[in-house]
């Protein structure tokens, strides 16, 4: 079974570059509920108030705008789809606040019933929280409660955004000067038997429930010292001694690094690991540079949306077709297109531990398109079910977390 899901690290291959190429942009407009200074004078004061905010800072992914505030108001844009964050700047780049709606630090442009703009109307600063007077989750996005419960849970980097956007601690935000570090869960599980066509999918309880995850730190390839071993430790003041590098590459324009910690049981081969605690953890780069940033990761065993697959074959016995359902861990249904970023891959392992199967990569593209159906694949390969031993299937969230999810057509094969 370990060489099907060492396999899985095979697409990793792919970079994330260029996601949001040619996608749906939807203006984001706001007005500041205090005068705003000068544009672009200098700010004096030791901690910035939005009164001083003079660029709105969006990004997503590897890609941002920087928008500035004309007297007190802007217009920005997004791409539909996307999981974007706005983050207020002063007019030396200092961190002011960031976007706060729906109880979450992200602004999921999603299931948005056609809707080409978004007005937040009046912004008011509450800590670092920007909070707008209309808030679009609830009326222009719909979400449902266990939707914005696993954005919130899997966006928890996003909650000290004062820190994280600025990693080298130079006091500019990192994606502006090119120099950004992206940090994100791979969570891996094992899910249950897959069903068939005279057999129903048969889930793991949630209190089986063995998520194994590991921390993925991406960045631009010109960042990256070949010669120099890299390198990960925290959290601050009691730092793990059983992390370890799970695997690298450099991968086209990005180099992908991953850490996870020592096996936990019933973990998986290539990412056995137990969680990483709430604190701030330090990356080396290379032997010039060190990033700290804060993370967390919250509830994972409540909060995933898992796929349950079931094998449809002819008359003869072989595969032509593969049917998806989407569920939260307490069986509410999910809506995938409210949160995945593109496509689905599949593999197909055999009896043998080969795999017969492969679709989509999980890198390379950011919208899978409307008429790409989430629900039914077609296997085109000629392989009969008796040949199958397990299946797997990823994704990417809409803030960039991959999961894996593990079926097998024997639970017994769990045990190993």
């Amino acid at each position: 079974m370990k060489t099907v899901i060492k396999l899985l690290a095979l697409s990793l291959l792919f970079t994330s570059c260029g996601l949001f190429e040619s996608q749906k942009m939807i203006a984001i407009k706001g007005q500041l509920s205090v005068p705003s200074k000068v544009n672009g004078q200098k700010v004096k004061s030791t901690v910035p108030t939005l009164a001083d905010a003079a660029k709105v800072l969006v990004f997503y992914g590897n890609t941002y705008t920087l928008t500035n505030i004309t007297n007190g108001s802007f217009t920005t844009q997004a791409p539909e789809g996307s999981a974007s964050c706005l983050v207020f700047l002063d007019a030396d780049n200092r961190f002011i606040g960031n976007l706060f709606t729906g109880g979450i630090n992200v602004l999921p442009l999603v299931n948005m019933g056609g809707a080409k703009s978004i007005d937040l109307s009046t912004l008011t600063l509450e800590g670092t929280r920007v909070i707008p007077a209309n808030d679009p989750i609830g009326t222009t996005i719909q979400l449902t409660t266990q939707e914005l419960e696993f954005l919130n849970n899997v966006g928890v980097y996003y909650q000290t955004l004062a820190k994280n956007i600025d990693m080298d601690n130079d006091g500019s935000p990192d994606i502006i000067n090119g120099d950004q570090i992206r940090i994100n869960s791979v969570i891996n599980m094992r899910a249950g038997t897959f069903g068939t066509d005279t057999k129903a999918v048969q889930m793991l309880p949630r209190e089986s429930f063995v998520v194994n995850t590991a921390l993925r730190i991406a960045g631009a390839i010109k960042m990256f010292d070949k010669n120099f071993t890299s390198a990960f430790s925290g959290p601050a003041g009691a730092p793990y001694t059983d992390i370890q590098t799970s695997w690298s590459t450099q991968a086209q324009d990005e180099f992908i690094v991953m850490f996870s910690r020592m096996d936990q049981p019933g973990g998986l081969g290539q990412y056995p690991s137990r969680p990483f605690a709430d604190g701030v953890y330090s990356f080396q780069l290379n032997k010039d540079q060190l990033y700290t940033f804060n993370f967390s990761v919250i509830n994972m065993q409540n909060n995933l949306m898992i796929i349950q697959p079931t094998i449809h074959t002819d008359k003869n016995g072989y595969i032509t077709t593969i049917s998806y359902e989407f569920v939260f861990p307490d069986g509410t249904t999910a809506n995938p297109r409210n949160l995945i970023q593109g496509y689905i891959r599949t593999q197909i392992g055999g009896t043998n531990g080969t795999q017969l199967y492969e679709g989509h990569h999980l890198y390379g593209t950011f919208s899978a398109g409307e008429n790409y159906d989430y629900y039914n694949e077609t296997i085109g390969t000629k392989i009969k079910l008796s040949d199958v031993s397990q299946c797997n299937f990823a994704f990417i969230d809409i803030l960039g977390n991959e999961y894996e999810y593990s079926w097998v057509d024997d639970l017994t094969k769990f045990q190993h």
